[in-house]
Order: C-alpha cells, then sequence, then structure tokens
C-alpha cells in the first residue's frame, strides 16, 4: 500500500501549532504578553494561571509558553532592557594590574619509575594576555605554586593583584603572607 513512498517520513499535519496548549489558552498567554511585554515568561504563567480560566489538565511548562511567545513575535528584547547590556566580563586596560592564575591537569608522567599525574601552573595578565610565567609540577601544592610565582615575578615584576579560585595551591596562609608582604 503506497510503495516506497509510504516508507518516507511525512511533515506533521499540526507542525508549528502548540499541542500542549488548547489555542484558546495560546490566545490568553500571548494576549497578555502583548499586554505587559515586560513580564517574564514566569510572570506570564503566573498572571494567566491567577486571572484567566484554565482547564485544570492543561499544564503550562515555561519552556512550551517561551517557544509559543517567540513564535509569536511576542519575546524580541527592546534596546534599553537590561539583558540587552553588554555582559562581557571586567578587564583590566594595564600590563601588571591583575594576573590570574590556575591549576590544570596535566599528563602522566615517569618519575622515579612510577607513573605519575602531573599539574599546569600558569599565570595570565589579564589586559596583555601574556603568560609570565607556566610551569608543570608533580602536585598542585603551595610548594609548588609559589616557585611558579617567585619565576612570575621576576620576569615580569610584582603584580598589583592576584586573582585565584579555591584551589589547594591557593588556600594557603603561606601564600596570603607572601601576597601581603609583596603588596599584593
Amino acid at each position: 500500500r503506497g510503495g516506497f513512498d509510504a516508507l518516507l517520513p511525512k511533515a506533521r499535519k499540526d507542525r508549528g501549532s502548540a499541542r500542549a496548549i488548547p489555542q484558546c489558552v495560546a490566545d490568553v498567554l500571548c494576549e497578555t504578553k502583548d499586554q505587559h511585554p515586560d513580564f517574564s515568561v514566569a510572570l506570564v504563567i503566573e498572571h494567566v494561571s491567577r486571572f484567566a480560566r484554565i482547564p485544570d489538565d492543561v499544564v503550562l511548562a515555561p519552556s512550551t509558553v517561551h517557544r509559543l511567545l517567540a513564535r509569536a513575535g511576542l519575546m524580541q528584547k527592546t534596546p534599553g532592557e537590561p539583558t540587552s547590556n553588554d555582559r562581557r566580563r571586567f578587564s583590566f586596560d594595564q600590563a601588571g594590574e591583575l594576573w590570574m592564575s590556575d591549576v590544570m591537569h596535566g599528563p602522566s608522567v615517569r618519575i622515579e619509575g612510577r607513573q605519575r599525574k602531573s599539574y599546569l601552573l600558569a599565570m595570565i595578565d589579564d589586559a596583555t594576555r601574556i603568560v609570565p610565567y607556566a610551569s608543570f609540577a608533580p602536585s598542585e601544592s603551595v610548594a609548588a605554586f609559589l616557585p611558579v610565582f617567585e619565576q612570575a615575578i621576576r620576569r615580569r615584576g610584582i603584580p598589583k593583584r592576584l586573582y585565584v579560585d579555591n584551589g589547594a595551591a591557593f588556600r594557603s596562609r603561606h601564600l596570603a603572607l607572601v601576597c601581603a608582604k609583596l603588596g599584593v
């Protein structure tokens, strides 16, 4: 019946229409968003659930409502909207104002006849993206980090700020004292 063509996928007849939301509810959602363009999807759902007659069996999932409103052209951002602003991260203008440091797991290496994990300890200048110093070490401790920090300072000078995460090498009282003495 239908031959080879019957095996080909067919386009859905209801494609582009919301199947999870009845048309009457979709109209109310679109009307609410049109009247209150500043409402988020969650607020539209809350407003409609509170003030409109919605059948009990209809579940208004935020992703479904967002898709419905977007297809209706009601989810456009306005230029003055806070979410339209530039969201790039902060950055410093001058070299040495901020150095960032982190540790990355490196390859396994043979040390004294045994396979050991290695760690890459690196520093990067925020403004110039220059790497003042980076080195592999057999651990990610403060004892491994301090020589990297020292070499970076010898090559590029003392930074004004040092930005690190909460890694093992950076949670050290000794590192805090070193930075305090250097004025970092």
